[in-house]
């Protein structure tokens, strides 16, 4: 999206070093734990971010609950967290929508 982010789909923990290595700074999870079966859950990637020396962030919601309070703590996160960022979901539509979100209420 821009130099400060990147919107992709779901992550798994043994990408995190590879992640890292590639110049991100940050990794933001907008996935609500659970959602499918074969998704990791955000404990493990906390952890396999944390070891690759990346700033790690779950901030869950789903297309039918974005509120502006989460629009806001995105906002909040996208502001202070080390960039560039990597933001994920399922597919990586809902983390656009996010983005765009907080674009069009002036928040970033």
């Amino acid at each position: 999206m821009t130099n400060d982010i990147t919107i992709y789909r779901q992550i798994y923990p043994s990408q995190c070093i590879k992640i890292a290595e590639l110049g991100y700074r940050s990794v933001l999870n907008i996935r609500p734990d659970a959602e499918v079966d074969t998704q990791p859950n955000s404990c493990d990637l906390a952890t396999a971010t944390e070891q690759a020396n990346l700033t790690y962030h779950h901030l869950p919601f789903d297309d039918e609950r974005l509120s502006m309070m989460t629009v806001q703590q995105f906002a909040d996160f996208y502001r202070t967290a080390p960039k560039p960022i990597l933001m994920f979901c399922g597919t990586g539509a809902r983390a656009k929508l996010l983005y765009q979100s907080a674009l069009m209420q002036g928040l970033l």
